[in-house]
C-alpha cells in the first residue's frame, strides 16, 4: 500500500536580518567573472575628494576666515569608495536581473501616473 503524498500549495519564508546587516548608498558597480564561474560585483559610492587638510586665513578679529588652500598631498577629482562586494552564480544573476527589471517597470508606471 502506498500513501498518497500531500500536495504542497504554499510555503512561508521568514526574513531575518543578520547582525551584520547594513544598507549602503550605491552609485555604481564594477565586477567580473571569477575563475570558478561566479559573478563578482563590487558596489561603490562616489563623491568629491576630501582634502587631507585645509589652510584658513585668520581675520583681524582672530576668527577663522576664508579657506586659502588645501594642504599638499590632497587629492583632486572624484573618489569612488567601494562599499562591499558580492559573489553569485549565474542563476542568482538571472534572478537579480528579473527583480531589477520588475522594479524598473514599477518605477516607470509610478512616474507615468505623476505626469
Amino acid at each position: 500500500m502506498s500513501k498518497k503524498a500531500k500536495k504542497i500549495e504554499s510555503v512561508t519564508i521568514h526574513n531575518i536580518k543578520n547582525n551584520d546587516f547594513r544598507q549602503a548608498h550605491v552609485d555604481g558597480a564594477h565586477g567580473n567573472i571569477t575563475p570558478n564561474g561566479n559573478v563578482n560585483i563590487n558596489f561603490f559610492s562616489q563623491r568629491g575628494a576630501i582634502p587631507k587638510g585645509t589652510e584658513f586665513k585668520i581675520n583681524e578679529d582672530g576668527k577663522m576666515g576664508a579657506a586659502i588652500k588645501d594642504i599638499e598631498g590632497s587629492k583632486d577629482g572624484i573618489v569612488r569608495e567601494f562599499q562591499f562586494g558580492i559573489y553569485m552564480d549565474i542563476n542568482s544573476c538571472k534572478s537579480l536581473k528579473e527583480f531589477l527589471e520588475k522594479k524598473i517597470e514599477e518605477y516607470n508606471k509610478l512616474i507615468q501616473k505623476d505626469i
